[in-house]
């Protein structure tokens, strides 16, 4: 069932009391990077949300939101209204036989979700724990790791239009989900903002461990917990704390090349590192470019994360444009070395026409 709102001047009225000028975006992005936001407000609920989209509509502002700013590369200041994420709120309903319905408002942080299902013993996303950012944000990247995906526990996403005020709910079957991507971030791109999620979790299930030498390092007899664990230590060792250093996570997706270019690059570098990936192979980014020579290097503020090369860091006070260039660098040697071409995965700000990407 749908819900409407009237975008009226009372509403633009309601809404700008809430509303802040000229902000630091600094502490909403985990790069730090230090840029301003036209217009800043937070909404902590639906109705909030619509009083801001109200106020956006009415004096033709862009609108980008953004959640926990944990896959966002912020590299000037953003014109518009910044909506930062606060929705809450997370509900279960246990459905017959092996199915749990679990409903999750898009501003919360995600680990927290991961930690609570785990906590009420539910199977289905212990593989995800530890990945930053908000649940708004899962669907609209696709998260994955380990072998799992947001894709395979999605039941449906609610969302609202921007235009309209519209509030209803899409299958994740419609959502075009694929490698790190979605329609979030093509067609519905600028028309569509993610309000909330609901996963369909199992009472029993089965434990993914054949991925990231997960395996290999379980002790015992695995169970969800301890997956969940181990997940979390494998992910602490290789990542850098957002709150210690400056960093969005994995930088690039991994790419995928066809059986022919992975067969001459495994005849020419025999321990590369890489997965089956439907017709063709996914290479692990993070060894082509520790290969190329970046791992650990340092470059005008920012570097290449000495412990995991897939991840870029911003070690001092350096605004984006070091970073832009350090990823410029990396991209052109890795594809003059391995005729691969990686692609960047935070979503880079500001975008033009409206945005409605959740960003981390």
């Amino acid at each position: 069932m749908k819900m409407r709102f009237n975008i009226t001047d009372f509403a633009a009225v309601q809404a700008e009391e809430s509303i802040q000028e000229q902000v630091s975006l600094a502490k909403y992005n985990t790069f730090r990077f230090d840029y301003l936001a036209e217009f800043l407000a937070t909404a902590t609920d639906l109705e909030s949300l619509k009083a801001l989209l109200a106020w956006a509509k009415h004096f033709k502002q862009p609108i980008t939101m953004i959640g926990g700013g944990s896959n966002v590369l912020i590299a000037a200041d953003v014109p518009g209204l910044v909506i930062i994420n606060r929705l809450t709120g997370i509900s279960a309903r246990e459905q017959a036989g092996n199915q749990v319905s679990l409903t999750v408002a898009s501003g919360e942080n995600w680990h927290q979700v991961v930690e609570h299902a785990v906590t009420q013993h539910w199977f289905g996303i212990e593989n995800l724990a530890l990945i930053p950012g908000t649940a708004g944000a899962a669907p609209v990247q696709n998260i994955g790791a380990y072998g799992v995906e947001i894709k395979d526990v999605i039941a449906r996403v609610q969302v609202i239009n921007t235009t309209t005020g519209d509030v209803y709910w899409i299958t994740g079957h419609d959502c075009g989900f694929a490698y790190r991507d979605s329609h979030f971030k093509g067609v519905w791109k600028g028309s569509l903002l993610i309000t909330a999620i609901e996963l369909s979790l199992k009472k029993q299930g089965v434990l993914q461990l054949n991925y990231g030498g997960l395996s290999e390092r379980i002790e015992g007899i695995p169970s969800l917990e301890s997956v969940f664990n181990l997940v979390c230590q494998v992910r602490s060792e290789k990542l850098p704390d957002p709150l210690a250093i400056g960093n969005a996570g994995s930088f690039f997706k991994n790419p995928i090349v066809d059986q022919k270019h992975h067969d001459a690059l495994k005849a020419q570098y025999p321990s590369l590192v890489s997965f089956p990936f439907e017709a063709g192979y996914k290479l692990a980014a993070g060894w082509l470019i520790d290969q190329a020579g970046w791992k650990g290097k340092v470059f005008q503020g920012v570097g290449v994360y000495d412990k995991q090369a897939l991840v870029l860091v911003n070690y001092s006070e350096s605004l984006a444009d070091s970073l832009l260039d350090l990823e410029a660098q990396i991209k052109l040697s890795v594809n003059d070395k391995y005729g691969v071409l990686l692609e960047r995965e935070p979503v880079q700000l500001p975008q033009s026409a409206y945005s409605s990407v959740e960003v981390g």
